[in-house]
């Protein structure tokens, strides 16, 4: 790996440490991680090309033949240059990024605003994957009705919504995440983590992530979402995208892929009487700010 670092970012004497498939070392009193990626090509380079824009996350460095990817054994990795300032902290709703995208060609492959569609080919795959693991996971699939049944009630939802109000309410798009971690800012500041999506996508990723965190209480919901200043339009894709239980299915896909064990997902089972008072509770707050369609059941 030393030869490799050298060859390609032309570093010399350095003292890598691996830990969890990152590798990372020092170099002139900066902070470096060399990753591997599963977004593609075409999305680096977008996130590379927005990185006027990226001034607090951390920086990807370039190769020797100035590609933002470097090819290791046919993977693709990239070179990450570590804000300290942005890797400390617990994270918060003053960390989400504003800055508002004029979208061209050059960022397209960043775009993850389909949620209707991204969410039905979510449910496609659970139903794809489920029929062939043949009862081989006896939790996931007794519990899985229950979360995919969420998933098609956030569809419905965002898709009524959106037929309602967004002849008359578009909002622009911003840089987000394709998830808001507990890791706070190690992973919110990490580039490749980045998307373009409609501002209330990190909200609601928050929102979630102090639920699975359990750190959530009244006030810290209603100091949220006062702070955000989300229009009328933005409030209910908020609680649409509330509704869809990312939180599960990204542990289901660890299950399956044998990342983590089957009975973790029991800490989530448990806790859905408690996330549908959640999102009651996240509604009454939204509806003291802005009409939104209410559920039923919950």
């Amino acid at each position: 790996m030393k030869n490799f670092l050298e060859y390609y970012y032309n570093l010399i004497n350095i003292t890598i440490h691996e830990k969890d498939g990152y590798y990372y070392f020092d170099n002139n009193n900066k902070r470096y991680v060399f990753v591997y990626t599963i977004r593609n090509i075409n999305e680096i380079n977008a996130i590379y090309n927005l990185r006027n824009n990226l001034t607090k996350y951390h920086k990807i460095i370039p190769n020797r033949n100035n590609s933002p990817v470097t090819l290791l054994n046919n993977r693709p990795f990239v070179l990450l240059e570590l804000n300290n300032n942005s890797v400390i902290g617990k994270l918060n709703y003053k960390d989400f990024n504003k800055n508002e995208i004029i979208l061209n060609r050059e960022y397209s492959a960043l775009l993850r605003n389909d949620w209707i569609g991204l969410i039905e080919k979510k449910i496609d795959y659970i139903e794809y994957q489920r029929k062939h693991l043949n009862n081989r996971y006896k939790i996931l699939d007794s519990s899985v009705d229950y979360y995919l049944g969420l998933a098609e009630n956030a569809i419905s939802y965002i898709n009524n919504y959106i037929l309602t109000v967004r002849k008359t309410n578009l909002d622009n798009l911003v840089i987000s995440h394709r998830r808001i971690t507990e890791n706070s800012h190690l992973s919110f500041y990490n580039p490749l983590n980045i998307i373009i999506d409609h501002p209330s996508r990190d909200i609601s990723g928050y929102l979630k992530e102090l639920f699975i965190s359990n750190t959530y209480d009244r006030n810290t919901i209603i100091e949220t979402l006062n702070a955000v200043n989300l229009s009328n339009y933005g409030y209910g894709l908020l609680y649409g995208r509330m509704l869809y239980p990312s939180f599960y299915f990204d542990l289901y896909e660890k299950i399956i892929n044998e990342k983590e064990k089957e009975e973790d997902i029991l800490t989530i089972i448990k806790r859905q009487k408690e996330y549908e008072n959640y999102l009651n509770t996240i509604y009454k707050i939204i509806s003291q700010k802005t009409k939104i369609p209410s559920i039923d059941w919950i």
